[in-house]
């Protein structure tokens, strides 16, 4: 895959959805200064299958960045948010603390972010409601969010002083699927904290406003 030297060279196209992992894409390629087009995909009309994204993602799945002058082609809102990151030099980590970006990442992208996503399909859009595993998945993340908060509260950001791609990477999380949560963050007052720092950043309202209205 041929990536431009520099990021002026780009032509960006996002093909995103108004979901969690569209939001961290679109957040990214703001905080990080790039020109992009959008294009909203309706997963409902079942455009997701459409031959226009099984073109540059063939699974359908959302978001994927494509760059019109090379073969660039991210697809998965971490991939999106860590090329961005990369390609620009802004949100990577400061020296020595790439492994704990990778440590935290993993929380929220492997553990929290799929619990969630879990929970939603087994309390909406299953014919009928799982009760043993909302109840499992509400375990799970209540113990994540008690990790992150008291994490939270020692530090600014997730590496310390420093805004960062796991900042964005929480961010929608916190925001929208932590805050449908019966008790919202009331119970996670570091995270509380930190979610409405994040959510006051210029950047973060502009991505959150261009992947669509959940």
């Amino acid at each position: 895959m041929a990536v431009p030297s520099s990021s002026s060279e780009l032509m960006l196209t996002l093909y995103t959805v108004p979901t969690a992992n569209g939001q961290r894409a679109s957040i990214a390629l703001e905080e990080c200064g790039f020109e992009y087009a959008v294009r909203h995909i309706d997963f409902a009309k079942g455009e997701h299958r459409s031959p226009e994204v099984l073109a540059v993602n063939p699974l359908g799945r959302l978001p994927v960045l494509v760059d019109e002058n090379s073969d660039l082609i991210v697809y998965g809102s971490m991939a999106i948010v860590r090329t961005a990151a990369r390609l620009s030099g802004c949100l990577l980590p400061t020296a020595g603390m790439e492994t704990a970006a990778d440590h935290w990442s993993g929380i929220l992208m492997t553990d929290l972010s799929p619990s969630f996503a879990s929970q939603f399909h087994l309390g909406v859009l299953a014919p009928e409601r799982f009760d043993w595993g909302l109840d499992y998945y509400g375990e799970v993340i209540d113990r994540i969010l008690g990790l992150v908060d008291a994490h939270l509260a020692d530090n600014k950001y997730f590496l310390g002083a420093d805004y960062s791609y796991v900042d964005v990477l929480m961010y929608p999380t916190a925001a929208t699927s932590a805050s449908r949560m019966p008790d919202g963050l009331g119970p996670y007052p570091a995270i509380s904290r930190w979610r409405d720092e994040v959510g006051a950043r210029p950047a973060v309202q502009r991505g959150m406003q261009a992947s669509g209205t959940m």
